[in-house]
């Protein structure tokens, strides 16, 4: 009989608690930032190097070595030979591009 006439007090108690907690307010949150604009082809390249090669491999491979423009497009060749129409020729050269602006031999 005691159980019965606090089941009501628990319930109310955890109905009240309920409807506090859900009409508390969230301040909004802020904006994300607003993406940096790309600063010309070496932007779009790094951008098309993350999206066509990053599947496989990371920007940290690339970065660990230095190679000349002509080695570089022999190696995205090498890339789009793997799978068909993944690297259009357009996208295959800003690749290049990038690759050797970035991690070119100087």
């Amino acid at each position: 009989m005691r159980v019965r006439s606090v089941m009501p007090i628990v319930v109310s108690v955890m109905l009240l608690a309920f409807a506090v907690g859900c009409g508390k307010q969230e301040p909004p949150k802020p904006a994300a930032p607003a993406a940096p604009a790309a600063a010309g082809p070496a932007a779009d390249g790094k951008t098309l190097f993350e999206a066509k090669c990053g599947v496989c491999h990371g920007i940290d491979r690339a970065t660990a070595r230095s190679e000349s423009k002509e080695k570089w497009a022999s190696i995205v060749k090498e890339m789009q030979g793997k799978k068909a129409d993944w690297i259009s020729d357009a996208d295959a050269s800003k690749i290049v591009d990038y690759l050797a602006a970035d991690h070119g031999k100087k």
